[in-house]
């Protein structure tokens, strides 16, 4: 009899799971349990989805019900898992219609993601208060902006989501106001390095407010009408809340299953957790971090694409009796983000994070071009890099520009993942021609200030 594949969550990690799994071994049968009612689609499109660059939530779907059943994936949508048994290998929930099921396996893939962190305020449960972890979230979104034309938003959080969404809804005619209970934006980007893009914002009618604690949010008859925090009161008619991720860990926990440090799921390099022929994979599980070698709960679409990918390969090769030597390396926690006119990004540890992490962190800065200064359209590019003093082994960096930082990023990704010097990376033979770059990037400049001065 053909062995069974159960994966709980039909995101980026279970169904990268699901189809390695397929590919690598035919004969699997593959389950897909998922609560929302879509599976497979690029969450990260949603904030664009949103601003109308994307015309239909159709367009994020990766595959279609049809294209997933060809490739012999049994999803079914609408079905929330409510238990695991790892002693009996079965899973049972309910469907949002209020049927119960039960599901047996033989390896089962956890892929809960993530959940949308709510801080313990007043009014949330007001109508008018979203926030936005998944499509379904997006489309009820999109449907209240477009039904209610609000005209004033608070955003709560200036991360990843909430500098997107802050964009998002600027574009589509609304007043926002920004609300970051740090000082910084996007965790480590402090307000001296990110002053060109908090300017911007500001230009383009953002209030944005640093260092606001946030005490509840106020409303009546049922909805939403302000936000009240250590700032004042700032009138909405529609609130924001994206104040992080946290790990969806509820079904191990109440499983038994062991949890890292980082309060995510525990698993080793092959996505293991601590039970026989249980996995996890993606934004639910804790990964080594490459250049601190602490575990970490990095929730990117890479990594949960990846780490997916892994189990699925494990998992083929467990059914047919093979050993696999997949293996997750790590992660960089490398990620980039549009606000408006600029790009920001960051690798590895910010300045802060590496002396939070013990290091003995040196910091170098420097303003560069884009492309040659003499060369039409350059712009301004600032790189902040930080590096261990007596090892000169560069740990971090943090970026930003209107362009030409993606691909110089990388190139400080791929560095890390080397355990590279400053000096290697001031060696580094890169391309030139006036309209990419100077001739010596702004990575080698900054990389052999950094050299220079150690």
């Amino acid at each position: 009899m053909a062995k069974k594949l159960v994966i709980v969550g039909g995101d980026a990690a279970g169904m990268s799971a699901a189809a390695q799994a397929r590919r690598a071994a035919p004969q699997l049968k593959v389950v897909v349990l998922e609560k929302s009612a879509f599976a497979s689609y690029g969450a990260c499109g949603i904030p664009y989805y949103i601003a109308g660059d994307i015309e239909s939530h159709e367009d994020l779907l990766a595959l279609n019900p049809e294209q997933i059943a060809a490739r012999g994936i049994d999803v079914r949508c609408l079905h929330e898992v409510r238990e695991i048994r790892p002693g009996a290998r079965a899973v049972s929930g309910q469907t949002r219609d209020g049927q119960s099921f039960s599901e047996s396996y033989d390896y089962l893939v956890l892929a809960t993601g993530g959940a949308a962190r709510r801080p313990a305020w007043s009014g949330l449960g007001l109508e008018r208060v979203f926030t936005l972890r998944n499509l379904e979230d997006g489309i009820a979104l999109r449907s209240f902006i477009e039904r209610e034309k609000p005209r004033r938003a608070v955003i709560i959080g200036a991360g990843f989501i909430g500098l997107e969404m802050t964009e998002a809804f600027a574009r589509r005619g609304i007043e926002v106001t920004l609300l970051n209970r740090s000082e910084c934006i996007l965790g480590d980007f402090d307000r001296e390095f990110a002053a060109p893009v908090l300017e911007t914002l500001r230009h383009c009618g953002v209030e944005v407010v640093l260092g606001a604690d946030v005490q509840g949010i106020e409303g009546t008859a049922a909805r939403a009408t302000a936000v009240q925090s250590s700032s004042g009161l700032h009138a909405a008619d529609l609130v924001l809340v994206a104040t992080g991720l946290e790990p969806g860990t509820d079904l191990a926990r109440a499983a038994g299953l062991a949890l890292g440090s980082s309060g995510a799921i525990r698993v080793d390099e092959r996505m293991r957790t601590d039970r026989p022929g249980l996995y996890a994979a993606g934004d639910c599980i804790e990964v080594k971090h490459v250049v601190s070698g602490e575990k970490v709960h990095a929730p990117l679409a890479l990594t949960a694409n990846r780490t997916g990918r892994i189990a699925g390969d494990n998992i083929a090769a467990a059914a047919l009796g093979r050993n696999s030597e997949q293996r997750f390396r790590g992660t960089a926690g490398t990620a980039i983000t549009k606000v408006f006119d600029y790009a920001l990004a960051q690798t590895g540890l910010s300045p802060m994070a590496a002396k939070r992490a013990g290091f003995d962190a040196v910091v170098f800065e420097h303003r560069s071009r884009s492309r040659a200064s003499y060369y039409p359209g350059s712009k301004p590019l600032w790189i902040r890099i930080a590096v261990e003093r007596r090892t000169r082994r560069l740990l971090g960096a943090q970026m930003l520009g209107e362009e030409g930082v993606c691909g110089r990023i990388d190139a400080l990704a791929t560095a890390l993942f080397a355990r590279m010097s400053v000096d290697e990376v001031h060696h580094l033979d890169l391309a030139y021609a006036p309209p990419f770059g100077p001739v010596y990037d702004a990575i080698v400049h900054v990389c052999g200030k950094a050299a220079l001065e150690l």
